[in-house]
């Protein structure tokens, strides 16, 4: 059954993105009474990826859509000025965000692109999309445009439950048309520079390179995306990093760029895996059919469900024996 949901923020942050905020309607006769199971959007939210279906008013379409993590608590938060609005939402509350891009041949994303404040939103849910497997140990995520969704929940969850020890080391690859979608992320340097990302992985990982990694202060800015992965990396600097890449400046996530951040999130195997267990190893794909269809193949239909089929595109071809790989 779908429920009644109003829209409280609509954040233009590039010229084709933005970020929705939304909470249980406060008026009509359903007022303050249609709403989500927190509950559900807990456990599915510790299990792994959720979301949410969300439906056109006016035409049969309903579209599911991976809400954006809690606003992280920033510990450097004096960094951001006095009106950082970093705040903790409390899925018990249902007051969920996500990331829309407002495609042209979308119905329901240019639908909900042009939405106000107040707007009515029927969704139901939560669907799990991911369960995280219980001895995930590394994981690289391949994220095109809106595909970072995932990519945070994942990140979110891993790193920030207080009671996993030791926490899996993760790597987002990020990639967009415009920079203007990452604004504030620092773009990668093709391969023989010296990229933030290259620099990070050395110095956490033992290199004797003496330049350090740099971590990349929230600036207000930035896209809110940003300073999300941004916070992410300062809380939890020898567990995660990020790279972005965008189409307009000519830098695309290549099998090298892949191969390179695969080889180097086992390279403390030794360290980590004293019982001989190493665990699993995950390389995740999420973001439009195209991009999946690149990096890992299509994904196919089979008496009416939806499945990964075979490996293909560039991760296929490459020699990744002992990693899975999973395409959202």
């Amino acid at each position: 059954m779908f429920q009644d949901y109003e829209l409280i923020k609509n954040q233009k942050i590039s010229a084709t993105s933005y970020i929705f905020k939304i909470q249980p309607s406060t008026f009509g006769p359903r007022a303050y009474k249609s709403r989500l199971d927190g509950q559900k959007i807990t456990g599915a939210s510790q299990k792994g990826i959720w979301s949410v279906q969300i439906k056109h008013p006016l035409l049969t379409i309903a579209r599911l859509y991976t809400p954006i993590p809690t606003i992280l608590r920033d510990p450097y938060a004096h960094a951001l000025g006095e009106n950082a609005n970093y705040q903790s939402l409390n899925p018990q509350d249902n007051q969920l965000r996500f990331l829309i891009r407002n495609y042209p041949e979308g119905e329901l994303s240019r639908f909900l692109s042009r939405l106000q404040p107040g707007a009515r939103i029927e969704l139901r849910g939560p669907y799990q999309e991911f369960e995280f497997p219980d001895d995930l140990e590394q994981v690289v995520f391949l994220a095109g445009g809106t595909g970072i969704s995932p990519a945070l929940q994942m990140a979110h969850t891993l790193l920030e439950n207080p009671s996993d020890n030791p926490k899996p080391r993760m790597t987002i690859l990020w990639a967009n048309r415009f920079a203007d979608d990452c604004k504030g992320g620092s773009i990668e340097s093709p391969h023989g520079s010296d990229g933030f990302l290259q620099r990070a992985w050395r110095s956490v990982f033992g290199s004797h390179d003496p330049q350090p990694a740099i971590i990349p202060v929230p600036n207000l800015e930035d896209s809110p995306v940003v300073r999300e992965l941004s916070t992410l990396l300062m809380r939890h600097p020898g567990n995660f990093r990020v790279g972005y890449f965008a189409d307009d400046q000519q830098r695309f996530i290549t099998e090298r760029d892949v191969q390179t951040h695969v080889e180097r999130s086992g390279s403390r195997e030794s360290q980590r895996a004293s019982d001989g267990n190493l665990g699993k190893k995950l390389i995740m794909v999420s973001g439009p059919d195209g991009f999946v269809e690149h990096f890992a193949g299509p994904k196919v239909w089979k008496e009416g469900r939806e499945l990964q089929g075979n490996l293909g595109g560039l991760l296929g071809k490459m020699q990744l024996s002992d990693w899975a790989v999973s395409k959202l």
